[in-house]
């Protein structure tokens, strides 16, 4: 099953839906996803959002990609690089902190242990894909 499907049947097994988030945060119209969950609402500023794609499959994976990006930066200075964002801006440090909030929350709304399992299972992914493309690409040179 690859990381979309178990995406999928987590979230519409807890009972989360994604969408696009139309307003600013903190005065800031960075782009951003809202995690709702009955009357749980997370706002997750997220760079990674495919601006062809919406669905709220495409959007939830998208917050994953983002937050494992977060997860592996040692600091700020190594996130803000990462996105090519000037790291002497008040406005991005300010993202930053957002980011970091609504990664835990996202965590609470879903439970930890299914939020690990979905990001181990985008990790694997991510490494099959990769090995795969490599086997591809030595097949055909």
């Amino acid at each position: 099953m690859a990381f979309k499907d178990d995406l999928a049947v987590m979230m519409e097994g807890h009972g989360v839906n994604v969408a696009v988030g139309d307003e600013a945060v903190d005065g800031e119209d960075w782009p951003s996803l809202l995690f709702t969950r009955e009357d749980d609402q997370v706002t997750m500023p997220c760079r990674t959002i495919p601006t062809d794609q919406t669905s709220p499959l495409d959007l939830m994976q998208a917050a994953f990609l983002a937050i494992q990006h977060f997860e592996e930066c040692d600091d700020f200075l190594e996130w803000a690089d990462l996105y090519k964002l000037d790291a002497g801006d008040n406005k991005i440090w300010d993202e930053f902190r957002e980011l970091d909030a609504a990664q835990w929350q996202v965590q609470d709304l879903i439970g930890e242990e299914v939020f690990r399992k979905l990001m181990t299972g985008m990790v694997i992914e991510q490494a099959i894909n990769m090995a795969w493309g490599g086997f591809v690409n030595s097949r055909q040179e």
